[in-house]
């Protein structure tokens, strides 16, 4: 029977285990995420410190990352998704059992901010990398469009069963259930046998390094692009991780529950935007790519211009769907021009310009959620992200990219 094209990848039996134990670990981390503001809120932090956790694991990733993008060059993809997947649900259940006992305090979960940190540096490159080795090339694009309908799905549950738990039961049932959701995800991975690389003579770690960066400066749209949303992640992540739980209690004096109503909304937008885009034979893909980002920062901004709750759930649907058409389009053109044996440094580098000014935007984010309020935050957040979106799609190198 012909399946539709977005399903394609689903014939092959590696990326079906991979994608559906990451479907049930990403599930995991939307409940995390709604866990983690209101654990610390709970424990009387500071809207400072709910930056801090992040600014936290955000450095320790970017110590790591051009070196661990060398690593994951170096061995099984396959091996260091495992090793990243048992290690966070046990980090996690400790966390989870720490605050059922009462002993949890807002240290340990900077530790475990520090963790995540360091075991992302691993995992997203090597994600990323892992793709082109379980579904052929012409199909790549499918492949990370469904990839990202698990994050769509969990976007979508995972926020609102997180609000429920945190409301009902208590934040720490919520690091309970994530830390469950990663030894699935290990379990699934566990059964699949990828074919392995082929193997490379190896080279000194910084020489390979080194390779990597200067393959990423050769090619002006990847580098600019890395650039580019070196600036904008932090215009977007700093508002929305310190500034939205403060605008759901401060401003519409609500809980955890309307905070993952309003987060479950991006997952909407995300799910209409990835089977639209897992559809389409999208060619000029840097165009694309960059227009789905604007749309993302414009809803961003609404949050803070007019934040009615029923409005903010349609807000939430435009940066769902731009999140996802940035995402998928960046990542399969990555993919698509990167030799495979580059990818994990490649894509370290990346991650590295991803989260680059990390450490610092959720900081920012809290004295100015401090000094002014949420609302002007993520508006202002919202709006210089379009903005730089929009000016990317004039450089040539971008509106020249194709796939």
């Amino acid at each position: 029977m012909r399946l539709p094209l977005l399903l394609e990848p689903l014939r092959h039996r590696d990326f079906r285990l991979l994608w559906t134990g990451q479907t049930v670990s990403i599930f995991g981390n939307f409940v995390h995420q709604v866990a983690v503001p209101f654990q610390l809120l709970a424990l009387g932090a500071s809207p400072l410190q709910l930056g801090i956790g992040v600014s936290i694991g955000t450095g320790v990733s970017l110590v790591l990352l051009l070196f661990a993008g060398a690593i994951v060059d170096r061995v099984p993809r396959r091996r260091v998704i495992l090793i990243s997947d048992l290690s966070s649900g046990v980090v996690t259940s400790v966390i989870g059992v720490l605050g059922l006992t009462g002993n949890l305090r807002i240290e340990h979960l900077y530790v475990e901010a520090a963790f995540f940190g360091a075991s992302a540096a691993f995992f997203l490159p090597a994600m990323q990398a892992i793709i082109p080795e379980l579904v052929p090339r012409e199909i790549l694009l499918q492949g990370n469009s469904i990839r990202a309908l698990s994050r769509q799905g969990g976007r979508l549950t995972g926020p609102v069963v997180g609000g429920l738990i945190v409301a009902l039961a208590g934040p720490p049932w919520a690091f309970v259930v994530d830390g469950l959701s990663f030894f699935v995800s290990f379990l699934a991975l566990l059964a699949a046998h990828p074919g392995r690389a082929v193997a490379r003579p190896r080279q000194h770690m910084l020489r390979e390094v080194r390779e990597g960066i200067a393959f990423t400066f050769s090619l002006p749209w990847l580098w600019i692009t890395i650039a580019v949303f070196a600036v904008a992640n932090a215009f977007y992540a700093g508002p929305l991780i310190v500034a939205m739980p403060v605008l759901v209690r401060d401003v519409l004096h609500a809980d955890a529950r309307v905070f993952g109503l309003i987060s479950a909304s991006t997952g909407v937008g995300e799910i209409v935007g990835g089977i639209a885009i897992g559809q389409l034979h999208i060619r000029r893909i840097g165009i694309a790519m960059y227009a789905a980002a604007a749309l993302g920062g414009v809803g961003l901004a609404l949050y803070g211009l007019v934040p009615l709750f029923p409005l903010l759930l349609s807000y939430g649907i435009a940066v769902g769907m731009g999140f996802v058409g940035f995402g998928v389009l960046w990542e399969t053109a990555v993919q698509r021009f990167v030799p495979g044996e580059l990818l994990g440094r490649v894509g370290s580098v990346d991650w590295f310009g991803s989260i680059l000014l990390g450490p610092l935007a959720p900081l920012a984010a809290g004295l100015l959620v401090a000094s002014f309020g949420p609302t002007p935050v993520l508006a202002g957040g919202g709006l210089m992200v379009a903005l730089l979106c929009g000016g990317a799609i004039l450089v040539p190198s971008i509106r020249a990219l194709r796939v």
